[in-house]
Formats: structure tokens, sequence, C-alpha cells
């Protein structure tokens, strides 16, 4: 015999706390996702920023003066 029984009202209430946890886990695997994918764009902006401050511009070409040519006149 036994001493408790779970009532419809019992069962409805489990079923939805479960749901509640379940959409908890699956919001946070959701964030921690997003974090992880945003770290990672953050690291590549960040070695980006260093490769361009690295790197030296090139040189404008240099202009050479004509030599003088003596006048005939």
């Amino acid at each position: 015999m036994p001493v408790m029984k779970i009532t419809g009202q019992g069962l409805c209430l489990i079923a939805v706390v479960t749901g509640v946890l379940w959409g908890c886990i699956f919001a946070e695997k959701l964030t921690v996702a997003h974090a992880q994918e945003s770290g990672r764009r953050a690291l590549d902006q960040i070695r980006a920023l260093e490769l361009k401050k690295r790197a030296m511009p090139a040189g404008s070409p240099l202009v050479r003066p004509r030599p003088c040519r003596p006048i005939d006149g």
C-alpha cells in the first residue's frame, strides 16, 4: 500500500519544472557558444591590428632632379 500518491497536478508541475530546467540548459549552451565565438572574433581582431601595426608602409618613389644642361645662346 503506497504511503503517498502523486496527483495529476503534481505530475504537471514536475513536467513544467523539467521543461524549465531543459530550457535553462539549452540557453546556457547557446550563451557559452556565443561568448566563445565573440572571444575568437576579438582575438582575431587583435592579431590583425598587431600585424597592421608591424607592417611598414611602402615608400613613395624618389623624384630625381634632372641634370642642368647648359643653354646655347
